[in-house]
């Protein structure tokens, strides 16, 4: 109902078509009011999640019948699979052979979704570290979906969530930059002063975690240059007695010998450190300590690195060798207090030893009433009060063996327990990783596992599959490794060399190359990574003011996510796309265009390098809309019997008035009471 005065009812919407200046067909305006993107991605390209929580051969029914052409089965179940969280086992061999064949028949496409479940490779435990019980149980749940993609799709991604670890975003991507663009990204406020500190004794997997603001104490060791002032000489530029060159900075050792700082952190040289001289404060009785902060360990990984680049260390890595440096200094000391006098005390056992021998001879050659000779004096020690007692020199002796034997126990046990310590100390602190090195290395082994399996099934089943079947690793939360673009690509890239390292033997490298980049590929979650915008710090003033506008900012953020999907491109790692949309903050899986996702130059960029697999994945309250919903926005013509320019599907989704055919279903208030029924019984849908 239009009138001429431009009133309108809300459910009244006219589709005329309209052009530009150069005569070319505007898009549809949508609902919201935007256009839709004219990309032509429609059925063809863009498919939908199954529901997850029905069975999975009804919910592939139910989305052919909505027009579907490509589909994604979905799972959330884990170990045994139950009614409404199903694994990929909770479907037999006929079902299985049911859902390709369906899909096959109707000219659809299907991928699989492993159980959201479980997240990560590297089998991580937030309480503990990595655990090789987990990863394996990770692994578990990846392979059925594995095996259920090869019996019951027509091929193609096998989607796995990253999740790999916990890192400080600020760490790791606070300082990125794309061309003149700064970009800092932070997980919350003063994350780079107050993040937890991780690493990893690789031995074990077992995690270290403190945080940045944890205060550190070390002794004030001398150095040459204090040495050199005490002693009135000239060492630097000269060699010691180990042929060792003096330098200023280098600490001085118990002989006069030089140690080098950078032993510190060398296995083999590192028993050095404990010959260093603290600095001895008389008036306080005590030796000096001096407080190490963050950006002290961030100064000493760069002059570090830059001396040693083979070999770089981290700041985590010395905060966390420095901690345990001080253990080893306690421990040793406690062996060198308890062992210093221990040469001593067997001597004079071994000497009371022979004279308890004598002695008791002695006594035994002796008559009765000459005994009374062999005895001397026992003093009770710290006493003025008690006097001096009687005593046959034999008892006594016994004693001073009795009490020597345990004098000597007690050193074997307390300094042999502080070597332990220390010893052990040491080990663990020649073992600390980060956990990026740790969690990268299992990762990466269980990604490239993942890839054979997914290969070997493919030559297996390829007669029965449209397409190759690759494990394809997703973005997941900004709080965990694998979320972050580079991070995706760095774990796709590691895993494929793994992959090819392992079946280059038996197929020679270059196929072993080419098999590992087919079946190792990413999946993009454009929701998933829109979440990082809410980590995006804004452009401020001095006083530090926001002054960036949420357009400004939106497109910067564009710029940021365009840049990371362009390197995903290049390294021919991406291949299957999730298309969400949110407000930054969470994972709500509204539909594209609904939120603040830039969608709109991510898509744009795929669909012009050729990329046809894109899954509109709904969310709580969009489930039956999704498709129509995600064809309309990217200006999907309806394919049909038309008379004029072809319909869109934004012309028809929601279109009240105008239909050339009844509808399907009535909703709302236009659907009848179901008390009410034709003369025939049929129920009216």
């Amino acid at each position: 109902m239009i009138f001429s005065q431009g009133y309108y009812h809300s459910l009244d919407r006219t589709f005329q078509r309209e052009f530009d200046e150069e005569g070319i067909e505007l898009p549809i305006e949508l609902s919201s009011g935007d256009r839709a993107e004219n990309t032509n991605l429609g059925p063809g390209e863009i498919g939908t999640s199954l529901n997850p929580f029905q069975h999975q051969l009804q919910a592939l029914s139910a989305k052919i019948k909505e027009g579907a052409s490509k589909v994604e089965f979905e799972f959330f179940g884990t170990q045994k699979g139950q009614k409404e969280r199903a694994t990929p086992e909770s479907f037999d061999k006929e079902e299985r052979e049911e859902m390709r064949n369906l899909a096959e028949i109707n000219k659809v496409k299907s991928s699989t979704h492993a159980t959201v479940g479980v997240t990560g490779l590297a089998g991580f435990n937030p309480q503990r570290g990595f655990e090789e019980e987990n990863r394996e149980q990770t692994l578990r749940e990846v392979r059925k979906a594995i095996d259920f993609a090869a019996d019951a799709t027509t091929g193609g991604a096998i989607v796995v969530h990253t999740g790999e670890w916990n890192r400080p975003i600020f760490d790791h991507h606070g300082k990125e930059i794309i061309g003149d663009e700064k970009y800092e990204f932070i997980g919350f406020p003063n994350e780079d002063k107050k993040a937890p500190i991780m690493v990893i004794d690789q031995r074990t997997g077992d995690m270290r975690a403190m945080r940045k603001d944890t205060p550190i104490y070390e002794p004030v060791f001398r150095t040459v240059e204090d040495y050199e002032q005490e002693k009135d000489i000239k060492l630097v530029g000269t060699t010691d007695k180990n042929g060792n060159t003096y330098e200023a900075e280098d600490w001085i050792g118990l002989t006069g010998e030089t140690i080098k700082k950078d032993w510190e952190y060398m296995p083999d040289k590192a028993e050095m450190m404990f010959r260093r001289v603290p600095e001895w404060v008389s008036e306080k009785m005590s030796f000096a300590t001096v407080r190490r902060d963050w950006r002290y360990f961030q100064d000493k990984a760069d002059r570090w690195n830059n001396k040693h680049s083979e070999s770089p260390l981290t700041p985590e890595e010395m905060f966390s060798k420095m901690q345990y440096i001080n253990q080893v200094l306690q421990h040793k000391g406690h062996s060198l207090f308890y062992a210093q006098r221990y040469e001593r005390e067997k001597e004079i056992l071994e000497e009371h030893r022979k004279a308890l021998t004598f002695y008791e001879k002695l006594d035994k050659s002796l008559p009765e009433e000459e005994r009374w000779r062999l005895t001397t004096k026992k003093h009770f020690s710290n006493s003025e009060v008690v006097p001096p007692k009687d005593m046959q020199i034999v008892e006594w002796l016994r004693e001073q063996v009795r009490g020597g034997e345990a004098s000597l126990r007690h050193t074997h046990e307390a300094s042999a327990a502080a070597d332990v310590h220390a010893t052990e100390a040491q080990e663990a602190m020649d073992n600390v990783v980060t956990m990026h090195k740790y969690g990268l290395e299992k990762s990466s082994e269980s990604l490239a596992d993942l890839g054979i399996m997914t290969w070997q099934k493919y030559e297996k089943n390829k007669d029965k599959l449209q397409d190759a079947l690759y494990v394809a690793p997703e973005n997941w939360h900004p709080n965990q490794f694998g979320s972050h673009p580079d991070e995706l690509l760095e774990l796709v890239q590691v895993s494929r060399r793994k992959m090819a390292e392992k079946l280059a033997t038996s197929l020679g490298e270059e196929k072993a190359k080419k098999l590992a980049e087919t079946h190792i590929k990413t999946t993009l979650d454009t929701g998933h990574l829109n979440m990082w915008k809410s980590h995006l710090k804004r452009k401020t003033d001095a006083n530090g003011v926001p002054t960036e506008s949420d357009e400004d900012f939106n497109k910067r953020f564009a710029k940021w996510a365009l840049d990371k999907v362009k390197k995903l491109h290049e390294a021919k790692a991406l291949e299957h796309i999730h298309l969400t949309d949110n407000f930054g903050y969470d994972d709500e899986h509204l539909i594209v265009g609904k939120g603040n996702a830039p969608i709109k130059e991510l898509v744009g960029f795929m669909r012009e390098k050729g990329y046809k697999d894109f899954i509109a994945e709904p969310g709580s309250f969009n489930a039956q809309t999704i498709l129509p919903e995600t064809w309309s926005r990217f200006g999907s013509p309806v394919y049909g019997l038309t008379t004029g320019h072809p319909q869109r599907f934004s012309e028809v989704h929601k279109q009240h008035f105008g239909y050339d055919a009844p509808p399907l279903y009535i909703v709302g208030a236009y659907s009848p009471s179901n008390e009410w029924k034709l003369w025939s019984e049929v129920p009216l849908e």
